[in-house]
């Protein structure tokens, strides 16, 4: 079983929502806006990592992510 990651939301000046896992940077979340009712998840470095229709949902994979990829340079 996994363990949710904390993670936190930020909207930034630009409309975009910068989701955080302790002071890291997880990624981005921004509504799409060539698909109505889509979000567009961003990893940090700004590749797109999907869409989904919720935006908590959205910043809970990126959060996910974020920790596994943090674990396996451990």
């Amino acid at each position: 079983m996994t363990t949710p990651v904390e993670y936190t939301i930020e909207k930034s000046a630009n409309g975009y929502f910068i989701v955080k896992v302790g002071e890291g940077v997880a990624g981005y979340v921004s509504e799409d806006v060539e698909h109505p009712g889509l979000w567009v998840i961003e990893d940090a470095d700004g590749h797109l990592m999907g869409r989904h229709h919720d935006r908590e949902n959205g910043a809970a994979f990126l959060a996910t992510w974020f920790g596994a990829e943090v674990q396996n340079w451990s």
